[in-house]
C-alpha cells in the first residue's frame, strides 16, 4: 500500500511516498534518501521500499528540492538537510510506537544524511544507516560527474544535468558542499556498501571513512560500477540492507 502526499514544513514543501505492509504492525521506519539527479521513484528507492515493506517496515521516500516531483525549484544543501529532518520527524509522528529509524541513503543522499546526523541522533529512537556508494567528499564527486574543474565551474556559474527533470547546479551549491565536509567520525552504526570499480568515488575515501568510524562495516561488492547495474548486484544490496536493518549485522567479511 502506497500513499503520496506533500509535507509542508515552514517554507518547505516535500513530495513524499509512504509504503506500508499490507498486514501486521509496523516494526520500524525506513527513510529512503536518493542521490543527486535521483528521486523517490528511481529504481533504487522503489526497490528498497518493496523489499522492506515485506518485513513489516514503513518506508518513507521523498524528493530533494529540484528533484523528482518536488515543488521546490532551488537546490541548496541546507534545503536538503532540512527536508530530511522534516521527513524524519513526520515519520516518527506517524509511527510513534517504533524504536528503530533506519535510513537507506545513496551517493549525495548519504552526504546529506551525514551532515544531518547529529540532529537525527537526538531523536527518541535508535538510528542505523545503510550508506550506498556514499559521496563523503561530495564536492569532488560533483566535479567528477560533471567532468569539469572548479575553475571552469566558477566561470560557468551554473551547470545543468540533463535528466528527465533537468537539474541546475550552481557554483554556490558547490561551495556549500565544500563548506560541509562529511569525511568525519560519527557515533552511529552504519553499513557502507561500495562498488568495486566506482567511477566517481575513490576507494581510498571509502576506506578512510570506514577507518575513522569504528561502528561502521564496509562491504565492497565485487564486479560492480557506481550504478550497480551488473547482474546480481542489486539483489546483494537488498539482502545486505535487510540484514542490517533487521539484525544490525551482515555475514560478509568486512573490508578495511
Amino acid at each position: 500500500m502506497e500513499k503520496e502526499f506533500i509535507l509542508t514544513h515552514k517554507a518547505l514543501k516535500v513530495s513524499c511516498k509512504l509504503s506500508q505492509p499490507d498486514h501486521g504492525a509496523v516494526q520500524r521506519v525506513v527513510l529512503g534518501v536518493h542521490g543527486i539527479a535521483g528521486s523517490a521513484q528511481d529504481q533504487i528507492q522503489t526497490g528498497i521500499a518493496e523489499e522492506m515493506a515485506m518485513f513489516r517496515s514503513a518506508v518513507l521516500r521523498f524528493d530533494f528540492p529540484a528533484h523528482g516531483e518536488s515543488p521546490m525549484p532551488d537546490l541548496t544543501l541546507p534545503g536538503c538537510i532540512e527536508s530530511l529532518l522534516a521527513v524524519a520527524d513526520h515519520a516518527l509522528a506517524l509511527f510513534p510506537q517504533v524504536e528503530d529509524l533506519c535510513i537507506f541513503a545513496t551517493g549525495f543522499g548519504a552526504f546529506v544524511t551525514l551532515n544531518a546526523l547529529d540532529e537525527l541522533l537526538e531523536l527518541p529512537v535508535k538510528v542505523r544507516l545503510v550508506l550506498h556508494t556514499p559521496s563523503v567528499r561530495m564536492e569532488r564527486t560533483l566535479l567528477s560527474m560533471l567532468q569539469i574543474t572548479e575553475e571552469r565551474f566558477w566561470v560557468l556559474e551554473n551547470v545543468t544535468i540533463p535528466t528527465k527533470r533537468p537539474i541546475d547546479l550552481t557554483y554556490r551549491f558547490y561551495q556549500e558542499l565544500k563548506g560541509h565536509p562529511a569525511l568525519a567520525h560519527y557515533n552511529a552504526p552504519m553499513l557502507i556498501l561500495h562498488s568495486e570499480s566506482d567511477e566517481y568515488i575513490p576507494m581510498d575515501d571509502i576506506r578512510h571513512f570506514r577507518g575513522i568510524n569504528e561502528r561502521s562495516k564496509l562491504v565492497i561488492i565485487p564486479g560492480t560500477s557506481h550504478q550497480f547495474v551488473e547482474d546480481g548486484a542489486w539483489d546483494m544490496v537488498l539482502d545486505l540492507t535487510r540484514d542490517w536493518f533487521e539484525f544490525e549485522q551482515v555475514l560478509l567479511t568486512d573490508h578495511i
